[in-house]
Order: C-alpha cells, then sequence, then structure tokens
C-alpha cells in the first residue's frame, strides 16, 4: 500500500506537470495569424498593371498584363484571408477606361491612369500596391524590385518590408528598395508602393513568374512585407 505522504508527493507532482503543460501553448500561432493583425481591417488597393488595349511588356509568351494579375490575385487572397479589406482594379484583362472610351492609344491609357488612382482615393484606402514586370534589352538583368512614393515616409517603410521580405522569400534578388516616379505613386493620397516582380526579359526569371507556385511565393512575400509595415506602424503609434 501507498503510504498517505507518497500519496500527497504523487498528487503534488502530477498537479505540478498537469500546470506546466497547461502553459505550454498546444498550438503555437501561425506566422501567417500574427501577420494577419497587421492588415486586419485596413483597405488596401491592388493594382494589376496594364490591361486592354496595354499589355505591358511582352517577350515571346510572356505578358505582363497576365502575370501581374495572376500575382495580383494571389495577393489579393492573401490580404482577404487576413482580413483586410481589397479593392481590385481589374480582375480580367480589361483596363478601366472601357471599351467605350473613344481616342487615341495614347488618352486611353491616360483615362485607365486616371480612373485607376480617381477609384483608390475615393475609397480613401489605407495602401495602394501595384504590380508590374519589367523588362529591358540586356537579358542578364534579373531581380524584383519595389519601388515608393517620393519623400513619403509611410510609403517607404512598407515598400522597405516588402522588398526584404522578396529578398528572404525568393533568394535571388539582392536589390533595393527605391523612390520611383511613376503616375499612381504621385497621385494617390494615401502610401503607395509599384513592385516590379522581376524580369521577363531574362529567360529563367520569365519561366519563374509565369509559374503558379513562384507567383504564389511572390504573393506571399508580398503580404508578409506589407502586414510586417503595418504592425511596425500599429505599434509605433501606441508609443
Amino acid at each position: 500500500m501507498i503510504s498517505k505522504r507518497k500519496a500527497r508527493l504523487t498528487v503534488t507532482g502530477v498537479l505540478a506537470l498537469a500546470l506546466m503543460f497547461m502553459l505550454i501553448p498546444a498550438h503555437p500561432l501561425p506566422e501567417q495569424t500574427v501577420l494577419s493583425y497587421g492588415v486586419a481591417n485596413k483597405i488596401i488597393v491592388i493594382d494589376p498593371g496594364h490591361g486592354g488595349l496595354d499589355q505591358g511588356a511582352t517577350r515571346g509568351k510572356y505578358i505582363e498584363s497576365d502575370i501581374a494579375l495572376q500575382i495580383s490575385k494571389k495577393l489579393a487572397h492573401n490580404l482577404s484571408q487576413a482580413g483586410a479589406m481589397v479593392i481590385m482594379l481589374r480582375e480580367n484583362e480589361s483596363d478601366l477606361a472601357g471599351d467605350e472610351f473613344t481616342g487615341t492609344i495614347g488618352e486611353h491609357k491616360r483615362e485607365d491612369m486616371k480612373r485607376r488612382v480617381e477609384k483608390a482615393n475615393q475609397a480613401r484606402a489605407d495602401l495602394y500596391i501595384s504590380i508590374h514586370t519589367n523588362a529591358v534589352p540586356n537579358t542578364v538583368w534579373s531581380g524584383a524590385q519595389t519601388f515608393y512614393k517620393p519623400n513619403n515616409e509611410a510609403s517607404k517603410t512598407v515598400a522597405k518590408a516588402v522588398q526584404e521580405e522578396l529578398v528572404k522569400t525568393l533568394g535571388n534578388t539582392k536589390r533595393k528598395a527605391a523612390p520611383g516616379s511613376y503616375f499612381v505613386l504621385n497621385h494617390t493620397k494615401m502610401p503607395a508602393i509599384l513592385i516590379e516582380t522581376g524580369f521577363i526579359s531574362n529567360p529563367r526569371e520569365a519561366a519563374l513568374l509565369a509559374d503558379s507556385s513562384y507567383q504564389s511565393k511572390l504573393a506571399f512575400a508580398i503580404f508578409s512585407g506589407v502586414a510586417r509595415a503595418q504592425l511596425t506602424e500599429s505599434s509605433n503609434d501606441k508609443q
């Protein structure tokens, strides 16, 4: 038979062990759950570059407007799952000027860009994200790069966070975030970034950009950078 003293010790040990296990989280929060706090309830505009009459850069079978749209859809999914209110400026191959718009190709393009900015400004979005691919005559150049609204610290903070995630996640670029002179960056009223997700003029990178799994990596890296930047901003606001 077990003595009363030994019984008491046994019960005490069991209780202590049970308490120890209670203090250990059974299911640690995954990274995406933590990041979700950064974008929850934020209004985020995603602008898949080009579309309609303007396909953007093309190299053989690779078309910028199509690649940008696929990456944007994946990014929108990540942000929506995290609780953000996402506004997609286009969800198909059309642009925002519309087929009914008459004028030259240049006028059509300017009207398209104007309407993109107006839609974001009217929504009073918290962030504007424009997705593109790059192209140059030299086929050697490669690497994703994030640009931000010049002289805007909030845009710069988001761009740097996104670029850091692209570098870490993709492992094939060492480019840095930089200011960019683009219509959508200069005319939006909220923090804005433009991401050149890679060079379709580089055969190897073009094939990656057209690959669904690589697009998912790109989208998650962008999402992570945006969320981290928003978490940092929220933390600074509380101090």
